[in-house]
């Protein structure tokens, strides 16, 4: 099978940098876990960082190993959607996830200021914001220089961003009890509102776990390369979760009085200034991976459609050298800009990103069930273990954590939810009325 065929990509990621990519792009770190555990519990966020990881990380990694053994193309998901439900579907997803991170990653370069103001609490509002802008840039910057490089990048990340949370669990562990993660539910909270918020974060904290198929076309040998990244990353991403959330709830108790970025007066706490220092710029760096490997992989979203046909032109421009696509790159500079600019606080972000979550994983997963049963043909190098009761039996926490636990955690932004999903089909009509439509071909 063929992926996008016309552009100049190039295959620059292998098993460790994949991982590497993984790691940076869904997790970073346990870094904004702070609020849940105040505002939630931090029983509720240890339960539903749990939970998310077995009903909904587990079952994104071992569906995305599996497709992108069977159908390794540039676009992942949405190109697996299209190739069981047609152009119309496809498009749905990737509109979705699109406009989803585009929101998404805005929050990165506003965590980021945040986080700085440890070294300069005198940063203002609007140095705050100019903060952010320069930001944005930078790794715009640096993204074009191609796929190679960002994931050598997103290695060291891995590697720096790991490193003191491994010594704050060491120091921090012999003040681990019975008790550490109690009680379930924050004080003046209510059982289903404490729930409800500890699962959009948790289920946050592995979204995007399925999307690095989406650089399938730069991947080295993709059908064997993508299960043993996954196979490096899940591990990391969810102990770099877990662990510190224990460690810290048992370290300091007081968890209605966690602060944003309170993860840096724990590590003060247990190791001193030097490793409060660590983690602080860990936290700034955190903000930076996740950021830049965001841009990695949302910008070849609009360059597949758009070598489709299926989205304005400019958008397939992929540099000759370097492979990067520049001028998806641009407008997403230029977005991330406006965003971060506008918004100061990401809860009602990660919230409202869960609806449009929904609509694509609803249809990820009836994809994946139905090229199952449709193509048996594709050649897959990895298949989800226990036949048919096995691929079931994965896709069900999925729906339920979009039909039950989605409606009921993000029921107060229901209506711009909705709004949301109801953008994919109008502008996919517009589209459809002002450019041709091209044949995809991700039937091999």
């Amino acid at each position: 099978m063929s992926g996008t065929s016309r552009s100049a990509l190039h295959r620059g990621l292998g098993v460790v940098t994949l991982a590497g990519t993984i790691f940076v792009f869904v997790s970073s770190g346990p870094f904004g876990l702070e609020v849940p555990v105040r505002d939630a519990g931090p029983g509720a966020t240890a339960l539903l960082l749990l939970v998310g990881l077995l009903f909904w990380g587990l079952s994104h990694t071992l569906v995305a190993t599996e497709l992108s053994s069977a159908a390794p193309v540039e676009g992942g998901f949405f190109r697996w959607i299209e190739m069981a439900f047609g152009q119309f579907w496809g498009f749905q997803a990737a509109w979705w996830y699109w406009i989803k991170m585009l929101a998404d990653t805005s929050i990165y370069p506003i965590m980021f200021a945040e986080y700085l103001k440890y070294w300069t609490p005198w940063l203002g509002p609007w140095q705050g914001r100019l903060v952010r802008v320069l930001f944005i840039w930078l790794f715009v910057a640096f993204n074009l220089r191609g796929i190679r490089a960002g994931g050598r990048l997103a290695l060291g990340f891995t590697l720096f961003i790991l490193a003191p949370f491994v010594l704050f669990v060491l120091l921090g562990a012999p003040h681990l009890g019975p008790t550490a993660v109690t009680p379930l539910v924050a004080e003046g909270h209510g059982t289903l509102e404490a729930l409800g918020l500890a699962l959009m974060f948790g289920m946050w904290s592995y979204n995007t776990l399925d999307s690095v198929s989406i650089v399938a076309g730069e991947v080295i040998d993709p059908t064997r390369t993508y299960g043993r990244a996954y196979a490096l990353a899940l591990p990391c991403i969810f102990l770099g979760y877990i662990l510190p959330v224990a460690v810290g709830a048992a370290v300091d108790p007081d968890y209605s009085a966690w602060t944003d970025h309170h993860f840096t007066t724990l590590a003060g706490l247990v190791g001193g200034v030097w490793l409060a220092a660590w983690v602080a710029l860990g936290a700034l760096l955190s903000n930076a991976s996740l950021f830049h490997g965001a841009l990695m992989i949302n910008t070849r979203v609009p360059l597949v459609l758009a070598e489709e046909g299926r989205f304005p032109v400019l958008f397939a421009a992929v540099g000759r050298r370097t492979g990067a696509p520049w001028m998806s790159l641009l407008f997403a500079g230029a977005a991330h800009t406006v965003i971060a600019l506008a918004v100061d606080h990401f809860v009602d972000i990660v919230v409202w990103n869960q609806w449009l979550n929904l609509g694509i994983y609803t249809l990820l997963y009836m994809a994946f069930l139905r090229l199952r049963w449709a193509r048996p043909d594709l050649p897959r190098r990895f298949r989800v273990p226990g036949g048919w009761p096995g691929a079931i039996g994965i896709c069900v926490g999925p729906f339920l954590i979009c039909w039950a636990g989605v409606p009921i955690g993000a029921r107060h932004l229901v209506w711009p939810g909705i709004a949301g999903l109801l953008s994919g089909p109008l502008i996919f009509a517009v589209l459809s009325r002002i450019r041709p439509r091209i044949d995809p071909g991700t039937r091999p």
